[in-house]
């Protein structure tokens, strides 16, 4: 079970690295046109057509459109989908190095400032001398400088945003699933010893303590055995009580789970 809610764990990580993936291409696209990047939706470059939801899944659309716009038919470039898959394979590497930590959130953060300098440049550098041209005279007539940085502040901090809450939300996720899992384990070790004391001979049923360790955590097993007969002397000894307690200590917490059985003598 772990296993798997691990895997989903890194799909999501892929997912949302995918999804910036998608971001860089178009942010990188426009920073150097001095384009918005925050409001206005994902268009086609060749014919300008704004893009539907179904047009933005990352790594799916491009392979089922097979490279192509839906609207004009155009080849889209393939940086598009390498920029989708090695960016999901890169948040991924970095979770798998660091977990789902604040180190990671800044590291991501980083790379995400870096990827936006370094491709908004590259992306510049193939501009034409007619693109370049048309970007310096609407600098002159825009009220806007520079390369829309009041636009690429509000973008980092949405993305923060975005980045810290999927970030604390798995962490709390995450101690949730722990704490669930321990207190399992303290369950199924507590059946576990009620189960093998019922099954022994009634004489040989009595009080012990021990421990097992899993997982990183450490069981203590108490099992305490009374008789009817002791507490009620004038009763016959046909009847033993069995009290199994687990404790276990978890994140500086002692935790206790226990379960109580009778086991009788048979005549």
């Amino acid at each position: 079970m772990v296993f798997y809610l691990e895997l989903l764990v890194m799909l999501n990580m892929y997912i949302i690295g995918a999804l910036f993936g998608s971001f860089f291409s178009l942010a990188t696209y426009r920073i150097p046109r001095k384009q918005d990047i925050v409001a206005t939706r994902s268009y086609c470059p060749n014919c300008k057509h704004n893009l539907g939801f179904f047009d933005l899944i990352p790594v799916l659309s491009y392979a089922i459109s097979l490279g192509k716009c839906r609207y004009c038919g155009q080849k889209i470039s393939i940086r598009y989908f390498l920029m989708e898959i090695l960016n999901g394979l890169i948040f991924l590497l970095v979770y798998l190095f660091f977990g789902y930590t604040f180190t990671t959130l800044f590291i991501l953060l980083l790379y995400i400032c870096m990827f936006l300098v370094i491709g908004s440049y590259i992306m510049k550098s193939k501009m034409s001398e007619q693109e370049l041209e048309a970007v310096r005279s609407m600098s002159k007539s825009n009220s806007k400088k520079g390369v829309f940085v009041s636009e690429l502040i509000v973008a980092m901090i949405i993305f923060t945003i975005f980045l810290a809450s999927a970030l604390i939300t798995s962490r709390n996720y995450n101690n949730k699933m722990y704490d669930n899992l321990a207190r399992t384990n303290a369950t199924n070790i507590a059946v576990s010893n009620v189960e093998t004391l019922l099954a022994t001979k009634y004489d040989f049923v009595n009080s012990y303590t021990k421990s097992e360790y899993i997982n990183g955590i450490t069981y203590n097993v108490n099992v305490e055995v009374t008789k009817y007969s002791d507490e009620f002397p004038d009763k016959l000894d046909l009847i033993k009580v069995i009290e199994v307690k687990v404790t276990y200590l978890l994140k500086g917490i002692n935790k206790e789970f226990a379960v109580k059985t009778l086991k009788e003598r048979t005549i």
